[in-house]
């Protein structure tokens, strides 16, 4: 689409927005455009919070990502221009009344901020941290990759998560990664990773040794140096914010036993181990 080869800035920086007349659209990062509008000022138009479809595209700019495309026209265009590309795209937002807000978020993006809030709620057992964001990287296939830490009892729920009845939604959103972790296949199980696949996103839910919750839960210096708290889909989740960490504990990377066809049985921290080269901290980090 023509579209796409317009100059274009994320929802969120729109205040760098040129001070020229043009034709905007509002499209998320599944390229499915939301509005069209035109301005004398492009700049001025998305000054603030002034524009009427704010409260609408505000509400879910965290979900969708939206981004402002715009191309320059002269003044006596504008009309003509907008309403080409209203016709062409029939985006939702110029068909409703300015009250009327986006629809409800899917099940599959309340699922992973129900659970995302779960892990992070502290209790009686882990009064000081439950889970953590060890860091992102970038997949092969250019998904943005989250690798969250969780402590065996949270297994259960990531399990029931994946196994939700009157969910398929959910259900399919879950896949079983098992990576290699650069070990001979013929002699080594992989680890089984559970994973979230959601918009452009892949998160890898990594049952973690008790040592790291221990460690950070019994020592105060250790939580300030490392431990910082990020948004993550507008939940708030504890990051490390120093990856150093990860080289100081010795976690064991392999089971004393092997399994059924004698092959050695990978633990998670091999996995840990293997991908924190690449790792880094989570971006919006906020302390």
């Amino acid at each position: 689409m023509e579209w796409k080869d317009w100059s274009n800035v994320l929802f969120r920086q729109r205040y760098s927005l040129p001070a020229c007349s043009g034709v905007y659209l509002i499209a998320d990062t599944n390229h499915r455009v939301w509005y069209v509008g035109q301005a004398a000022n492009l700049k001025g138009r998305w000054a603030g919070k002034s524009h009427h479809r704010y409260p609408q595209l505000i509400r879910s700019n965290r979900q969708i990502c939206h981004k402002i495309y715009w191309k320059e026209f002269p003044i006596n265009f504008l009309y003509e221009q907008e309403r080409y590309y209203i016709n062409l795209f029939q985006p939702e937002l110029n068909g409703c009344k300015v009250k009327k807000y986006l629809l409800k978020q899917p099940q599959i993006e309340r699922e992973i901020k129900r659970l995302l809030k779960v892990i992070n709620k502290l209790t009686s057992l882990f009064d000081v941290i439950r889970s953590v964001v060890a860091g992102e990287y970038q997949g092969d296939d250019g998904i943005r990759c989250i690798v969250i830490l969780i402590n065996i009892n949270d297994y259960d729920i990531i399990s029931n998560s994946m196994q939700k009845r009157y969910s398929p939604e959910v259900r399919k959103a879950w896949t079983i990664y098992k990576p290699d972790c650069g070990r001979d296949k013929d002699n080594y199980t992989p680890p089984w990773i559970p994973t979230y696949n959601f918009d452009s996103y892949r998160l890898e839910f990594v049952v973690t040794e008790w040592e790291l919750f221990e460690y950070l839960a019994n020592n105060s210096s250790a939580y300030e140096l490392y431990l910082g708290i990020a948004e993550l889909f507008g939940i708030q989740v504890k990051a490390l914010k120093d990856l150093r960490i990860l080289n100081e504990l010795l976690m064991e990377e392999e089971y004393s036993y092997t399994n059924f066809d004698r092959k050695k049985i990978l633990k998670s921290a091999a996995y840990i181990n293997y991908r924190k080269h690449i790792f880094n901290c989570l971006l919006s980090l906020t302390e």
